[in-house]
């Protein structure tokens, strides 16, 4: 009897966990589609190289879905067990809670292995591949980052352009800031747009008749103008794309790569950089395994449902997914701005999602 309940309590808990990844999916999935719309597709980049973008993008809303899903689907499962009576009926037969929660617990077990080997496997190779694909699409449709009569802002210049027809700007402005920090204007009143074969060079402009005003950073009424019939400019990779480094980025290893990196890393005095890959090494386990530690928090707050479990369970299980995602970005912001204990900051979620449902499971059990 009890297989039997075993495998009727998995299929439940797998079958509203399913419902509520396909809601989650759904909404990282149109977040994804609203992104390329705004940044390729507006701009008439190929069909089938938007898909593929998607496609590359897929792990990483499936390895985000999955533990909310779990949070949400086993709150609606045990909810809808409960307002239906069914597990007041399973205490009557004489099956204690401490039954009831082993299915649940090897539901959010099962979801955080699936979650990890997504995460740890298909994430890093879809990343490389989008940024691949992403710097191509770039690089042969110049259009994408520069169009006529704009401006554009990266993460070192502001770059503002006339008309451009057939990769040829009339007029052109670039404000930025040199390797020593002296803000600069440089300005033409013509520019080849040229692509670039080098990975680190998005593209190119080539100006003409250019004229370059430099200006010191201690003392602004100190300046150099140099005045020029040629200048290349080029736009780096890694100023348009922040995820590109022109190396392997901590999100594209796996957990083995990771963890070597960051032994080397800890050799050197680089603090910012080593905090960072700490970061992101932890992350790589806190959200996948998230799902584990929301079943323990689910099952007691579901078992507390007295009516319309299903609609309860999601509404609450869309806050603390909410407040969970708000700790997870807080945290990392943390790391990366102040540098707090990256590791801390990724695993306190799911300390405090662990130490909630331990306390609620408690009261439930023993009292």
């Amino acid at each position: 009897m009890r297989k039997t309940l075993f495998m009727y309590l998995l299929k439940e808990l797998f079958l509203y966990f399913f419902v509520s990844f396909m809601f989650f999916f759904l909404i990282f999935f149109i977040n994804q589609i609203l992104f390329m719309a705004e940044d390729i597709l507006s701009k008439k980049a190929p069909v089938n190289e938007v898909i593929l973008l998607v496609i590359y993008a897929m792990p990483s809303i499936i390895a985000t879905s999955a533990p909310f899903a779990a949070l949400v689907g086993t709150l609606m499962g045990i909810g809808r067990l409960v307002s239906d009576r069914e597990i007041l009926a399973m205490n009557a037969l004489g099956v204690p809670i401490q039954f009831i929660i082993i299915p649940v617990l090897f539901t959010g077990l099962l979801i955080s292995i699936i979650s990890f080997m997504t995460n740890d496997i298909l994430l890093p190779a879809g990343t490389i591949e989008f940024n691949k694909l992403y710097k191509k699409i770039l690089t042969s449709t110049p259009a994408l980052e520069l169009e006529s009569n704009s401006i554009k802002r990266n993460q070192n210049a502001i770059v503002i352009s006339g008309l451009i027809h057939n990769g040829i700007m009339d007029d052109l402005l670039v404000i930025d800031t040199d390797s020593n920090g002296n803000k600069r204007v440089v300005a033409s009143s013509n520019a080849n747009i040229v692509k670039s074969s080098e990975n680190e060079i998005l593209m190119s402009l080539n100006m003409k008749d250019a004229v370059i005003a430099s200006f010191d950073k201690k003392d602004r009424n100190v300046f150099d103008v140099i005045q020029s019939k040629g200048v290349l400019y080029n736009i780096l990779t890694k100023n348009i794309l922040s995820s590109y480094s022109g190396s392997i980025s901590p999100r594209e290893m796996s957990t083995k790569d990771l963890f070597r990196e960051l032994k080397k890393r800890e050799q050197s005095n680089d603090k910012k950089t080593i905090n960072l890959y700490r970061m992101e090494f932890h992350k790589k386990f806190t959200i996948p395994f998230a799902a584990f530690f929301f079943a323990i928090l689910a099952f007691p707050l579901g078992l507390s449902s007295k009516s319309n479990g299903q609609s309860t369970g999601f509404i609450l299980g869309l806050i603390i997914a909410i407040l969970y995602w708000a700790m997870l970005i807080g945290g990392q912001t943390l790391s990366v701005r102040l540098g707090v204990d990256g590791a801390f900051m990724m695993w306190l979620p799911d300390l405090a999602i662990f130490g909630f449902g331990l306390l609620f499971m408690g009261r439930r059990l023993f009292h």
